[in-house]
């Protein structure tokens, strides 16, 4: 048997061993330090505020279809508390949304008031919305449609009722002034664009195919430090194979590789999801600029990957190094927290990030008509970002082992 001491002193020396090992592995050292707490940093700035900030009333333009003078003076005493354009017909304030002029638009449909009571009805008025207008800035301008529309009839019942006014009022409750299952009606520009609901799956999918596409990190790593300590590198170059030619087999191979896991994820998004209950994705968008993007995005997350794998000597490094970069894209991108959520001062940061670009991009196709000002421009920034990992990797490979 040990005595208890030389236990314990065998105890402390495994422990010292364990520890000066750690201090030389830097890599795992920065993934158990200084990834969490970059991810706490992101994250607190991009929550920062969301619950208890106040929420400001999108910028709203307005179609008013009813001209009758009460309709008319209700949108007046409206735009002089909160100002937006005007618009002649649906048509400008769809493409008004769009382009992003404006973040919502009201219509307001004809009668407004209810022939048969003569109350204001909300279920004329249409509230339209951009596909990034934040759930709660769209709640609060649906709330206060209501509300404005309610003490318009307040009033005019005031007026109507002359000196009983007072009477007639403390009588009658909110659902006596307004029409009986009144409700805004809310649509989104997708819904308008495309003539389909909006829903969770359509939303999210975008963003988490971008973040699965980049974790193909994990693969590449594996093949190309495993490649590096079995001599396969080095017999390659004796046979006169370029660097780049090395980096360009494994873009293909993996870019190959990424675009049979978006098409996993897709037919998931399609045909699982609402077999267990959701909503299905709709695949019904642009193919053109579809597979531009597709490509973009897998050129940039295979280049990125290649560059972790060229930097680091072992799986081990490159998982760690990779997966903790990867998530802390995928928050400063809004994967994670949608971008609306965010303060401004934190989506004008996210605007620098890789998977941001590809979310944009992603999201215009899926969430809408994309353009050429909206896709070429992200894809370009992506090719650029994947080239100068492509630089970086082929430099890496080229130096000597240490």
């Amino acid at each position: 048997m040990f005595p208890c001491s030389a236990i314990r002193a065998q105890i402390l020396a495994v422990a010292c061993k364990e520890w000066r090992l750690l201090s030389r592995n830097l890599h795992g050292l920065s993934a158990l330090f200084l990834m969490p707490a970059i991810f706490v940093l992101v994250m607190s700035f991009t929550l920062k505020n969301t619950l208890t900030a106040k929420v400001d009333l999108p910028v709203a333009g307005w179609v008013q279809e009813d001209t009758t003078p009460f309709a008319t003076q209700w949108a007046r005493e409206w735009q002089a508390r909160h100002p937006g354009p005007r618009f002649a017909s649906r048509q400008a304030l769809q493409q008004a949304l769009a382009t992003r002029q404006v973040e919502a638009g009201v219509v307001v449909r004809a009668p407004l008031l209810d022939p048969a009571s003569g109350r204001p009805d909300s279920r004329q008025l249409e509230m339209w919305l951009g596909n990034r207008v934040a759930p709660a800035a769209a709640a609060r301008l649906r709330a206060e449609l209501s509300f404005s529309l309610l003490q318009a009839q307040m009033k005019r019942a005031a007026a109507e009722a002359g000196p009983f006014a007072g009477v007639l009022l403390d009588s009658a409750s909110g659902g006596d002034l307004l029409a009986a299952d009144s409700g805004v009606a809310v649509r989104y520009l997708y819904e308008i664009e495309s003539g389909r609901r909006m829903t969770a799956v359509q939303q999210s999918v975008p963003a988490w195919l971008i973040f699965g596409m980049f974790f193909v990190v994990i693969p590449i790593a594996g093949v190309l430090i495993q490649e590096r300590n079995e001599g396969t590198l080095a017999r390659l170059a004796t046979q006169q194979v370029s660097s780049f030619a090395i980096l360009g087999g494994k873009l293909l191979a993996f870019i190959v590789l990424n675009w049979v896991q978006l098409g996993f994820m897709l037919l998931v998004g399609r045909w699982l999801v609402p077999w267990l209950g959701g909503d299905a994705l709709s695949l019904a968008i642009a193919p053109g600029w579809f597979l531009l993007m597709v490509l973009a995005t897998s050129t940039a997350a295979v280049g990125l990957a290649l560059l972790i794998a060229s930097g680091t000597r072992n799986f081990e490094h490159a998982a760690a190094l990779g997966g903790g970069l990867n998530v802390v894209l995928g928050a400063i991108a809004g994967v994670m927290v949608p971008r609306v959520l965010m303060p401004p001062a934190m989506q004008t940061f996210s605007a620098w990030s890789p998977m941001g670009w590809a979310l944009d991009g992603m999201q215009s196709v899926f969430l809408g008509t994309p353009s050429a000002g909206e896709i070429l421009p992200r894809a370009g920034l992506l090719f650029a970002f994947a080239l100068a990992c492509l630089l970086g990797s082929g430099w890496l490979l080229r130096r000597p082992a240490n």
